[in-house]
């Protein structure tokens, strides 16, 4: 299963584009949302809008975009859940082991190991994304939604 998106083209990049994208949020949907200080909170701290940047695919090249197109993205669902495993599931792991390893006498010891199992974990996935160990995860262009025409104003006036 695919998941889609639509948002704004905000700059071409060789094989690629910048899309902006709303960010929804499940606020929207939730039926405390108007007594939970959560949402005010989220809305505060953070924009409504993201970018991100979608490699061109067999069914959209990136040079048939314009700027300020707006065009349809997806990424396998599949790769949200194995990169939120990932990102969220194997530091803990590894944390959590180290912690256990070399901290079976001392809890200063055990946050210790837990802190550095974390923060190496981290290190190794920021290293093995830098090389693209991980093969290609970005989204991709599918179809391009509507194409913004730039509309030229003429003063016949003067």
């Amino acid at each position: 299963m695919t998941i889609f998106e639509t948002g704004r083209v905000v700059a071409l990049e060789g094989a690629a584009v910048w899309v902006e994208t709303s960010r929804n949020s499940a606020c929207g949907a939730c039926v405390a949302r108007s007594g939970c200080g959560h949402r005010t909170l989220a809305g505060v701290l953070t924009s409504d809008k993201g970018l991100v940047r979608a490699r061109e695919s067999e069914t959209l090249k990136a040079t048939d975009c314009s700027v300020n197109d707006r065009v349809e993205i997806s990424i396998p669902r599949s790769t949200l859940s194995v990169g939120a495993l990932m990102l969220y599931g194997l530091p803990l792991f590894f944390g959590i082991t180290l912690a256990l390893v070399v901290g079976a006498d001392s809890d200063v010891r055990a946050a210790a190991g837990f802190f550095i199992g974390l923060l190496g974990t981290f290190a190794g996935l920021r290293w093995m994304s830098s090389r693209s160990l991980f093969g290609t995860v970005e989204p991709q262009l599918e179809r391009v939604v509507d194409h913004e025409l730039d509309e030229i104003i003429i003063d016949i006036n003067h």
